[in-house]
């Protein structure tokens, strides 16, 4: 191990500090944001198992439906704590995500300083992952508290590997093993783990090198590193499983594996194209599904050729080799082969990915000025010149996470035929009450992409508010035949059945949007209502009793079961 002396460990303090102020200026702000209309509504304020905070049956719901939506158990949890501890104040939720990010900063730097033992480097990297604009979506999305939080646990787990491999024994890799697990129980992404810790093997920490008895030290490494592989194989058939059981995985008739291979080589140069010049970033970029093969196949040619050159120089500079291939490796799982959700990439996707940029440049870029004659000083200023650039316009690209319209219009600016982002802006709108306005956004949504499910359902809302139920009774039936499997709007079609007196069909659809949905509290307690109207009092304490069990402070639920228990006893 590398002797460090006092002032390594000052310059180390100094750096750190460094790091927490520039991101605190840059993100300082998300602790007066609301929540969006992306996931936290939908995750967090709306879910009545994270709502009511930390309780016994919430927290075995979170095991139970562990990666419902791609994070894990530990995430849920995380949310409940913020719940338990703040109620619903968003701005402090947005604060505790902001200072697991200032932590997984500060522990990058520590471990690369560890296996390096070079201080200013790894203040580099851990400046430009605090900072980097392409970082924003992570740390200023509630919902994306399992960025942050995962990506901790993946930091700490590479740790406690650095220790292990320094000196072997049974109590440093059982650590090793429980903080990865952890990591797992926090985001299934934590899985590449494993090849991460083969390419540190090779470079900082020397335990594999190029040569003769390469292979054979190859599968030592491998083998020793079995256990977590299987741990993670496991996590991501969980997930998968998970994610196709709720309708969430594209499959092959919908996007074919030529359209998903040609969106995945060009997504991996277009993150290094936003991560040099960082404009145009947005939370939601359309899927392309006409990407031409010529763009497709250059950009796979050059993949292939930054591959091979990245392993060629594994002999004289094998920071570029692991910076190359952690950034490669570890954006396998969402690079689109395996498609989640409509859209074509995300920035969210680079949190740990563009950690292995980061050590490339600040390794590499000193070394090839040094060998251009630059002086010293000039090695310096190039990162810090960076470094203050990313902050910069990363401060700019958190002003539009302050709430759901700010970040919908700046979509829309940036991203032209951006469907999801009208239909998005329409719902913060109408939760504004502006609907005149909502109702421009989902129609434009809807010429873009007619068959939007969710933007004919939001359509059919506003449209019932302003008293236009006719046309709102077909965009609800046409949202049901797009996706039959959408419980919401079963649901609000049944309300509106039910308000014209089609009382016997809207039973059937509050049926099926709880066969979909089992824990969908409003399809159940309206359900009953509707059961009680035709006489049927003992189913609809059924379903009262339901939904009782899924949200225990429902009060209204509670107060119509107690006078439909009365009813019933009156009547027999």
């Amino acid at each position: 191990m590398r002797h460090r002396r006092p002032r390594d460990t000052r310059a180390l303090t100094a750096a750190g500090l460094g790091v927490v102020l520039v991101a605190l200026i840059v993100f300082w702000p998300v602790g007066q944001f609301d929540f969006v209309n992306y996931d936290d509504l939908e995750f967090i304020v709306e879910n009545p198992h994270v709502s009511t905070g930390l309780r016994a049956d919430n927290v075995k719901w979170a095991f139970a439906n562990a990666y419902t939506a791609t994070g894990g158990p530990l995430t849920w949890l995380s949310h409940m704590a913020d719940v338990e501890a703040f109620g619903m104040d968003a701005g402090r939720q947005h604060v505790v995500s902001l200072v697991l990010h200032l932590g997984n900063a500060l522990v990058l730097l520590m471990v690369l300083w560890k296996m390096t033992g070079a201080v200013w480097r790894s203040a580099c990297v851990s400046a430009l992952f605090a900072v980097h604009p392409l970082h924003v979506e992570s740390v200023a999305w509630v919902a994306e508290r399992k960025d942050v939080l995962s990506t901790l646990f993946w930091l700490l787990t590479l740790s406690a590997y650095v220790a292990y491999a320094r000196r072997p024994g049974l109590r440093r890799y059982a650590a090793v093993l429980v903080l990865f697990v952890l990591g797992l129980l926090s985001k299934p992404m934590v899985a590449t783990l494993p090849f991460v810790l083969l390419l540190i093997d090779l470079w900082p920490l020397e335990r594999l090198s190029p040569g003769d008895g390469f292979w054979r030290h190859a599968r030592r490494l491998t083998l020793e590193k079995l256990p977590l592989m299987l741990l993670a194989a496991g996590c991501l058939a969980l997930t998968y499983a998970t994610q196709q059981q709720l309708g969430a995985v594209a499959a092959f008739e919908e996007l074919p594996l030529r359209i998903r291979l040609s969106n995945a080589a060009t997504s991996y140069l277009a993150y290094i194209g936003k991560a040099i010049w960082p404009q145009g970033l947005v939370a939601f970029y359309p899927y392309r599904p006409s990407l031409s093969a010529p763009l497709a196949l250059a950009c796979a040619a050059g993949i292939g050729a930054l591959c091979a050159a990245a392993i060629a120089a594994v002999r004289r500079a094998p920071y570029v080799t692991v910076g190359w291939l952690w950034y490669i490796g570890t954006l396998v799982p969402v690079i689109g082969i395996v498609q989640l959700g409509g859209h074509a990439m995300a920035d969210r996707f680079t949190y740990v990915p563009l950690i292995g940029i980061f050590i490339l440049l600040s390794w590499g870029v000193p070394a090839l000025l040094t060998r251009t004659g630059v002086p010293p000083a000039g090695a310096v200023v190039v990162p810090a010149v960076a470094i203050v650039a990313c902050a910069v316009a990363a401060r700019g690209q958190v002003m539009h996470w302050q709430n759901g319209t700010s970040l919908w219009e700046h979509a829309i600016r940036v991203t032209p035929d951006n469907a999801r982002a009208h239909a998005n802006l329409g719902v913060s709108l109408a939760g504004e009450g502006r609907r005149a306005a909502a109702m421009t956004e989902y129609r434009e949504a809807l010429r873009i992409e007619p068959r939007m499910a969710e933007a004919h359902n939001n359509l059919a809302l506003v449209l019932v508010d302003v008293g236009a139920a006719e046309e709102a009774l077909a965009h609800y039936r046409e949202a049901v035949r797009l996706k039959p499997d959408y419980p919401n709007a079963h649901t609000n079609l049944a309300n509106l059945l039910d308000e014209k007196g089609r009382t016997d069909e809207a039973i059937r659809h509050y049926g099926e949007a709880i066969r979909l949905q089992p824990s969908h509290v409003l399809a159940r307690v309206n359900l009953a209502i509707a059961l009680a109207k035709v006489g049927r009092i003992e189913e609809a304490i059924a379903q009262l009793e339901e939904a009782l069990r899924a949200d225990p402070s429902n009060g209204p639920a509670r107060k119509m079961l107690e006078d439909m228990r009365r009813r019933l006893a009156v009547t027999s």
